[in-house]
This record gives structure tokens, sequence and C-alpha cells, in this order.
């Protein structure tokens, strides 16, 4: 058996003193220093920060003979060895110390006066043996810590309180061999129970040892027995062994009954304690739940348990105030989160009324939620005192009193919300009595910036009014959130925006105070054309009002009835929040971004105007025009796009001589016929028409992407930055 040595020492380090340096000639002139990186605290800085922060230990500073001379009154080595577990000095002083020996011996005489704790033998220093003695462990079995000592003294082995490990390790982990070898075991390991550590409670029929002890013992004898040179000096080695066991197995079977009483009484100590917390609570109007709950008394019952002592009323006397100042703080901690609950509560249920009257079927203009909390009969609501479990939500739900104040609020708060937007608008006190005349957040052109989010480079596609009621600034963290108090100073007019709608109403005959205009537009539904970009896109007013954005001079052309270039939408009609749906790039729709299902539009137009009818050609000079002026986007080994016509306007020719001038808003305009002056205006060759056939049937495939192939796609050939549901569509039967 080896010396057992205090595990799990602390290594608290303490502080160096540093000494000043004086500055040199150098340090006379200032010099700017860059600023340092924040230095990364390690685990050892954090604990060294957090002992500076303890309060000074006052026995350090004692002398060591009177601390000796406190120490000699302690009960027990156990609480010797929790101090000498608190620090470097502790452990110095009295472990590392020869000197300090005999406080530990005293501590151990005086505890086997009561319990009979045996002398230690020679192999154990009184610091190691305490350790032996007292110290807990983990459960064999389980894992589980536990500061109950050795099950076995001799086997060092550990159970913890649970009544499945104590049954576990009695029929699985110990096994039993005795004087009837022939039964148990081979004749020929009857040596190997000589230096074997087993059981303490045996006789010479039923010797039990571990398990995995005898396994390895056999294992080592019959290794050794292959080896018959050194058979002698491998007897010998454990014959020394087992001289030794015959002194340690006597101590482990005293120590095991010196355990057995001190458990037995530390039972009836932890019994008479807890009856004397309960006795004692009752009398000062306590729980004891509390009282067990504070710091003072707490620590007197835990201490006086560990050292087997029972508590007093001279000792609760003596810390009665400070136990009753300890649990009126205790019961307003109390109180006080048992308010905060509550409120914690209304506040909920006042955030899932407000998501209910946002999902409601007839949606009307709503304030965001942190305004929605500062309406007056919110606020009377969410202080009012209520249980933590039910909370308001009933009110909220079925009270038609609230129901009624509610709406009062909403209503003031509309009215007050419309006359300042109305102002940022440059409609300061409008008023007006025609029924004729929308309001002008009512309007088309009541489009709003917020300034905030313009100059942290977000928000540019612009707010309606209801949007601008509920906008909230992006990037806030959640304090943030709670401080920002929403103002229509906070928003300024989206001049761009309003400008090209007033163009639009325009180009539709009506203007934006006329209360049809709303229903022109939407009749207008998805026929608007942008022809500031190279081929013209189609999309509805929401769209354009953002599309315009990546225009310097956006124009736009509303189309009715039968157009041409409306052909492709009837196959692949604009996917409508698509793009704002695959951009936010969660996980959800990961899947639905990888799909190769995805078309560029602005490829799709130029495409099919520049395919030919399949007519035939009257001569050999408009089948090659035709050819060269097909556009080459998809063809392998394409550089540029060859275009015709004159003052450096792009034109694209169709079958019958007629061309369009793209640069003029995509116009069919009548142009004299190609009439070809030189001698290849002959009719074309069969050759030249199916060539030109081939090369229209190839551009007039669909060239797909995935979701990020078609930005990249966007970005690189179109220079469009941020993708809209106008620049994309799908083609599911190619998935």
């Amino acid at each position: 058996m080896e010396d057992q040595a205090i595990p799990d020492q602390p290594a608290i380090g303490g502080t160096e003193e540093t000494l000043p340096i004086e500055p040199g000639p150098a340090a006379e002139a200032p010099v700017e220093t860059p600023p340092k990186k924040k230095a990364r605290r390690s685990g050892f800085t954090k604990k060294a920060a957090a002992n500076a922060e303890r309060p000074p230990c006052h026995l350090t500073g004692m002398p060591v003979e009177i601390l000796a001379e406190i120490l000699s009154y302690i009960p027990s080595p156990a609480t010797i060895l929790a101090l000498a577990r608190c620090s470097k000095y502790f452990c110095n002083t009295l472990v590392n110390n020869p000197s300090t020996a005999f406080v530990w011996r005293e501590a151990r005489k005086r505890c086997a006066q009561s319990y009979k704790l045996p002398e230690p033998t020679p192999n154990f220093t009184e610091a190691s043996y305490a350790a032996f003695v007292f110290d807990g462990g983990k459960c064999e079995l389980c894992g589980k810590h536990t500061r109950r000592m050795y099950e076995s003294f001799s086997l060092r082995f550990r159970v913890c309180e649970k009544p499945q490990c104590k049954t576990l390790w009695s029929q699985g982990s110990i096994i039993q061999v005795g004087t009837a070898v022939e039964v148990t075991i081979h004749p020929r390991y009857k040596e190997i129970l000589a230096w074997l550590p087993r059981l303490e409670a045996w006789d010479e029929t039923s010797m039990r040892v571990r398990k995995h002890d005898w396994q390895a013992a056999v294992d080592e004898y019959n290794r050794a027995l292959l080896e018959p040179e050194t058979m002698d000096e491998f007897l010998a080695k454990k014959q020394a062994v087992a001289n030794r066991l015959k002194d340690l197995f006597e101590l482990s079977k005293k120590l095991k009954n010196f355990s057995s009483s001190w458990e037995t009484r530390l039972k009836v100590v932890r019994e008479a304690n807890e009856a004397k917390a309960k006795l004692i609570a009752i009398q000062e109007g306590w729980t004891a739940f509390e009282m067990m709950g504070t710091p003072t008394y707490g620590l007197l019952h835990r201490s006086k348990t560990a050292v087997l002592e029972v508590i007093t009323s001279a000792d609760f006397a003596l810390m009665r105030d400070q136990v009753d100042k300890e649990i009126a703080e205790h019961r307003e901690r109390v109180a006080r989160r048992r308010v905060e609950a509550g409120y914690q509560k209304r506040r909920e249920d006042v955030a899932a009324h407000y998501t209910r009257l946002k999902s409601a079927p007839v949606k009307d203009t709503l304030p965001t939620l942190p305004e929605f909390r500062k309406l007056s009969v919110m606020k009377v609501l969410q202080g009012k005192a209520s249980d933590v479990n039910e909370g308001i939500r009933k009110e909220l739900k079925n009270s038609k009193l609230v129901h009624e104040l509610l709406s009062e609020n909403l209503q003031q708060w509309r009215e007050d919300v419309r006359g300042a937007l109305a102002g940022v608008l440059g409609f300061a006190g409008w008023k007006s009595a025609s029924k004729n005349k929308l309001h002008p957040v009512d309007r088309l052109t009541a489009r709003f910036i917020c300034k905030k989010c313009m100059s942290k480079g977000k928000g540019n596609d612009g707010l309606d009014f209801a949007a601008a009621c509920e906008h909230r600034c992006a990037g806030l963290n959640k304090k943030q959130r709670a401080r920002k108090t929403w103002d229509a100073n906070l928003f300024q007019p989206d001049t761009k925006a309003i400008d090209t709608v007033n163009e639009i109403l325009v180009l539709i005959g009506t203007n934006a105070e006329d209360p049809v205009s709303k229903v022109k537009v939407e009749r207008l539904e998805e026929r608007l054309l942008c022809t500031a970009c190279p081929a013209p896109i189609a999309m509805s007013l929401d769209i354009a009002i953002r599309h315009c954005k990546r225009h310097d001079n956006p124009t736009f052309e509303p189309v009715g009835g039968v157009d041409a270039r409306l052909e492709a939408y009837g196959t692949h009609p604009i996917p409508i929040g698509l793009a704002a749906r695959l951009l936010k790039y969660d996980d959800d729709h990961r899947e639905e971004r990888a799909k190769k299902v995805y078309a560029c539009r602005h490829c799709q137009p130029t495409a099919k105007q520049g395919i030919p009818a399949g007519r035939e050609r009257e001569s050999t000079a408009v089948a090659s025009t035709v050819a060269e002026a097909m556009p080459l986007d998809g063809i392998e080994g394409a550089t540029e796009t060859p275009t015709i016509g004159t003052d450096n306007e792009t034109r694209t020719l169709d079958m019958e001589g007629a061309d369009h001038n793209v640069a003029a808003d995509h116009q069919p305009q009548q142009v004299e016929a190609a009439a070809p002056e030189s001698s290849a205006a002959k009719p074309a060759s069969d050759a030249c028409r199916k060539k030109a056939e081939r090369q229209a049937r190839k551009l007039a495939k669909e060239k797909l992407y995935i979701f990020d192939g078609l930005r990249s796609h966007l970005k690189e050939k179109h220079g469009i930055l941020r993708i809209g549901d106008e620049d994309i569509y799908t083609v599911p039967s190619s998935a």
C-alpha cells in the first residue's frame, strides 16, 4: 500500500509586486502609440482576477503558533484537511511543514477518543492518513461523486448511497475464493491468495477479492510461469508484498469499524439537527426551508453536521438577528420575483394580442410593438397586478370594454401618425372637405425612407405608409430595440419613387389625388414595361417602385391589349416574393436555392426578339443579316453580340424587312425595305436558311441556373447587384 497524498490541491498564485521604472530621456516627449488589441483573457487570468476580488484572509497573517493552538481544539482531522486545501499558504504550513504534524496528531487522538480511529501504519503521514480516511470520491459503479468513506479500505473500493450500487458491487464486482480451492479456483493459484488484497469481512472459508484484481493476478502469475528462471525472483517479490499486506489488512478492518460507527453517528446527528431546525423555524414563525437557505444558519448546519456535533439553542441565539434579517431579505426577493414574473407574463399576453391583430383578416395599420405597449389601455393592463399563471389573456380576448378602449387608442394614434407623416411628405396641416381627394398618406405617392437605415446602407427599397408605421431599424440588439422610439422625423420622402409613381399615373390617365388611381393601377397588373432596361421587363407598380432605383432616368410604358413583349410572361409569370424568400439564406430554403430551375429574364426577351419566325427569306442579304444580328448569349465561343443599325441605334430585323429600334422604347417603326445594291441580293439558299434556323433554335433554349449562379450571372453580365422578382423566372419542367 503506497502513501496517500492529498489530491487536487488548488494552485492559487499570489500577485508579484513590480518596481516602477523611471522614464528615460526618450519618455519625456509624448509618443502617440497605436491602440493595442484587446488581450485575450486566459483561464489563469480570470482565476487570478477572481482571487483578487476576494476579501483578505485574516488567518494568513496569524502567527503559526497561535494558528496551531486554535487548530488543536479541532475535533476531527477532516476539518484541518479542508483548511489545508484552501490555499498554498495553508498547504505549505500544515502539510509540508513537519513541525505542524502534532496538530494533525492531536486532532486524530480526539477523534479516536469518541469513535476509535486507529493509529496509521508507518507508510502514512498524518495528512495523507486523514485524506485516506475522510476523503470522498467517485463511485466505481455509477461515477457519481460521493462524500462517503471507502466501502472497503483494503480494496479501496468506493460506493455511493444508492441501493442499486451497493447491490451491484457486492454481486458483480467481488468474487469469492477460499480454502475449498478445488471448487472455486485451480490448485496452482493458491499462492496468489497470499498477496492479493481481500475484503475486510472474511473468514478462512469465504475470502472475497476484487474480480479484476484476481484476473490481473492470474494473468501475471501465468506469464511468470512461462519463464521458470525468473520464478524465484517473482515469488520473493510477492512475498514482500504479502508481509506488508498483513499489517495493512488489520488496519483496514479497524478503519471499516470506524467508518461504520462514524456513519451511524452521522445519521443520528443529521436527523437531530434537521429536527432542531424545524423546531426553531416554528418558534420564530419561519419555514425550515427559508432558515436552511440562509447563508448564516445553512453554514452552521452543514459545518456542525460534518463534524458530528448537535446544534444547540445557544448556537442559534448568537445568530438569530442575522438569520431574521436574511429571511426578510429573501422574502423581499421572492415577492419581487413574483411581481416581475407577473409583469413579464402580462407583457407576453400583450405581444400575443398584438400578433393576433396583425394576423386578422381585415388588417388595419398598426404601430410597432413598443409603441403598441405605450397605448394608454395597454399601459394600464400591463401594470395591473394579476396572478402569474393567469395574466391578462382573457381580458384582452373577451373583454368588450378593453376592445372599445383599444380601438379608440389606435384610432387616435392613426390620426396623429397620418398628420405627422403627411408633414414629412410636405403636406403639414393638410385638410380637405372634398371626397374626391385622397389623404397624402393614402396616395400611391406616399413613399418614405428611414434616415438611420439609409445611413447604414440599408432600407433603399422605401416604405409605404403602413410599412413606415411598423418600421423598426435593422441591426439593433435587444436593448437598443427596447430603447428605440418611433418618430415621424426619422423618415424622409422617397423622391425617386414618388416621381416614378407620378409619371406612371400620368401615363394611365390619372393622378395621385384621384381615389380611382389605385383601382386603375390594380387593373394594370403586371403590364408595366421598364424601357430603361436593355430589354423591356414587365412588372407591377410595387415592383416598379423598387426597380426604378436601378436607373438614373427610369422610364416605364404601360401596355394594354396584346403585345408581343408580354408573350413570355404567359408561360413564365413573375414569381412574386421568390427573390425575397431565397435571399434570407436560411436552412428552410437551402434545397430550393440549390434547384437548377431559375432563368434570367433579361436574356430571355432578347433571345425571343432575335429569333426568326421560320418564314422564307426573300434574299440572301436578308438571311445573312438576320444570322449575324442574332444575340450570341449561350453560343459557345461567342464574345459579343453584333448589332446593326445607323446613327448608333441598335436595331434588329424581322423576317419581313422591318426593324425595331431597341434603344427607342422598342417601338416598331417603318423603314425602307432592305434593298441590297450588290449582287449578293439573291434568293437565300437552303443551307443559309437552315443555318439561321439552327442558330435560332439554339438561342431559344433557356439557360438554367441555381439561385446563387443566377445572382452571379445578373451581377457579371447585367450589372444587377440586388436581384428582384422581375429578374427571374422558373422552369419547373426542367428541374
